[in-house]
């Protein structure tokens, strides 16, 4: 008795010890350092926010070869860990990365972050041996979108700077962040002590221009981005680049003091247009030009608050502020694809029954009968073999070898600056076996495996940055439900071409796939499409609308929001169903889609 209380014990405090691990490490919030060895030059850069929401954590790496060329790997191993979950889960990621003699490097190495409490300590290997062990780095990464933190680039130099250093926000305990009574520790009888408080940090962080990321994905995990005009002017191309790519898929980018000339200099959108709008649409996201007396006199806390309520949720970065983010349907799918019952049990049940049957009692019967028990060796490996067979070929005949989804996806297409930014839901299911090689993506979309139950996997996840993004495991496997969540950003040159004739609007369809469904609203009239376009044809449209339950079929996430997209159509901007969509990476090639919807909204002219 003794000893089984004992077991339950360490069974209750395993988790409790993790968190309270994970809470100290937070505190750390990274690794800011210098490492010289065997003719390397390294620096890692892991400062980032201590809460995060559910997205990627940027790793940034400055690597100088002095020594002849090699090839050396980056390896992260991540540990994680779900308040409410079945048990742990972790991640491996690494990078090859090739260095000529005199090289300099600086990359970015994204880890997928989702869970409660999460931890990452990265290696230097060559040739199997491991140079150099960086610390951990312990943080929050299933925070809220209004509990995450929010980045400000400041140079203490600038005006800016000075001012914005007493802007983060204070972190809250209640919020969950290393318990109510700072870190734990464990007494003799194995129960919890509470220690004295400890000071916590500050939600939000500063960095200098220098230390952004180049990779938008690393922003995906904040709240907003904040930034003062001579810091944007400090920023490399690149680290430009990522950061309106990442306002575009849905961010709060806020330009404090700034104007929008700045940002996109010779581009749409110039000073004329600009208008006296505190929020500026950019795709999905926002740009934000408060001034900085602004921002001082309502707190981060209240101009955050009200950012938020402009922006709508479900399209809106962090990616859990969703209102169905995590929801899972019939059978462990967010989209049930429709022939995937799940496992046939009774027919697998049925099929072991029959085999325990003749491989025991009839085999040891016939055998028995004729006097030969001793082919019993013989015999009972060539009844395995033939089932083995027999089952092998059902799954074959029933599902086959290939990989079947099923997609939501939405695209906002700008016509003028050629660019579009995607969000999907997506379901995959494996038939006979895993996909050779995992799943593979851009190493620019951001993917989100939300796992069979919505709260991530429990798997171990190995990650591969080296070519792409490739999940070689973890994240799909044979016969079970895969759930993902995506974003892309890339340039654009499908279009759709309207002009007025005699006949009326005509329309070519350049989306490189065919458009099921079309409604162009050109000012108070808003024109349709009679049947299917294909890529590459023309056709004169209709006048007159077509009701919303027609165009979005029900049961889809998010279709009470495309419905009123639809009843609320923007002027000068189509809406076209595509039959697939070009703009969409499955990660696997081949797929089999089935019961997929595909919308853009496209604007000829430029978005507004």
């Amino acid at each position: 008795m003794a000893t089984g209380g004992k077991r339950r014990r360490l069974r209750w405090l395993c988790p409790l010890l993790v968190l309270g691990c994970a809470a100290v490490s937070a505190r750390a919030s990274g690794e800011y350092r210098t490492v010289e060895l065997e003719s390397l030059k390294i620096e890692i850069d892991s400062d980032w926010g201590v809460r995060t929401a559910p997205g990627y954590l940027p790793v940034r790496f400055d690597i100088t070869n002095l020594g002849e060329a090699r090839v050396i790997e980056i390896v992260g191993q991540g540990t994680r860990f779900s308040r409410g979950s079945r048990g742990m889960g972790g991640i491996d990621v690494r990078q090859a990365v090739r260095l000529a003699r005199g090289d300099r490097v600086r990359l970015t190495i994204p880890v997928p972050i989702f869970s409660t409490n999460e931890s990452v300590r990265f290696e230097i290997r060559e040739d199997g041996r491991t140079l150099e062990r960086f610390h951990y780095t312990g943080f929050q990464s299933g925070s809220l979108p209004g509990d995450a933190s929010a980045l400000i680039v400041a140079d203490r130099a600038s005006a800016f700077g000075t001012m914005a250093a007493g802007w983060p926000r204070a972190m809250s305990a209640a919020a969950g962040y290393g318990g109510p009574s700072g870190t734990v520790t464990v007494g003799p009888t194995g129960r919890p002590v509470p220690s004295v408080r400890a000071p916590l940090p500050p939600m939000d962080f500063l960095l200098e221009p220098a230390r952004l990321p180049a990779n938008w994905l690393g922003y995906t995990s904040l709240r907003a981005v904040l930034i003062g005009p001579t810091e944007w002017e400090q920023l490399s191309d690149a680290q430009k680049s990522a950061l309106l790519t990442w306002t575009a898929c849905g961010g709060d980018l806020v330009f404090v003091d700034g104007e929008l000339s700045a940002l996109f200099p010779g581009g749409p959108l110039a000073p004329a247009s600009e208008g006296d709008s505190p929020a500026r649409a950019h795709f999905f996201g926002r740009i934000h030009r408060p001034t900085s007396a602004a921002i001082a006199a309502s707190g981060l806390a209240a101009f955050l608050t009200a950012a938020q309520q402009m922006q709508d949720s479900n399209w809106a970065l962090p990616a859990n502020g969703a209102h169905d983010w995590g929801v899972i349907k019939a059978r462990g799918f967010r989209l049930p694809i429709p022939g995937i019952d799940g496992v046939p049990a009774r027919a697998y049940l049925s099929i072991l029954v029959v085999f325990s049957f003749i491989i025991g009692p009839a085999n040891y019967w016939f055998l028995r009968r004729h006097r030969q028990q001793v082919l019993l060796v013989l015999t009972a490996p060539l009844i395995s073999a033939m089932f083995i067979v027999l089952l092998a070929g059902y799954v074959l005949a029933g599902e086959g070898l290939g990989v079947r989804g099923r997609a939501t996806t939405f695209t906002m297409l700008d016509q003028v600056r050629n660019q579009a930014a995607t969000r999907s839901s997506v379901s995959l299911y494996a038939a006979g076996m895993t996909p050779s090689g995992g799943l593979r993506f851009p190493r620019d979309v951001a993917v989100f495996p939300i796992g069979p139950d919505g709260s991530g996997s429990r798997d171990r996840q190995f990650l591969d940055l080296t070519d792409a993004q490739r999940f070689s495991a973890g994240v799909i496997q044979a016969r079970s439900p895969a759930n993902l969540e995506q974003i892309a950003f890339r340039p654009a040159r499908e279009r759709l071409s309207f002009n007025r004739e005699a006949g009326g609007m005509t329309v070519v369809n350049g989306l490189g796939a065919t458009v099921t469904a079309l409604l162009y609203r050109d000012g108070d009239k808003v024109y349709t499409l009679a049947g299917p376009l294909p890529a590459g044809g023309r056709e004169i449209l209709t006048l007159g609308t077509r009701p919303a339950e027609t165009v979005v079929p029900s049961g889809l996430p998010l279709s009470s929001r495309f419905r009123h997209l639809v009843e609320n159509q923007p002027a000068g901007s189509y809406l076209a169903v595509l039959e697939r969509s070009p703009f969409w990476e499955p990660g696997v090639p081949g797929i089999v889609e089935r019961g997929s919807f595909h919308l853009v909204i496209g604007w000829p002219g430029g978005q507004p």
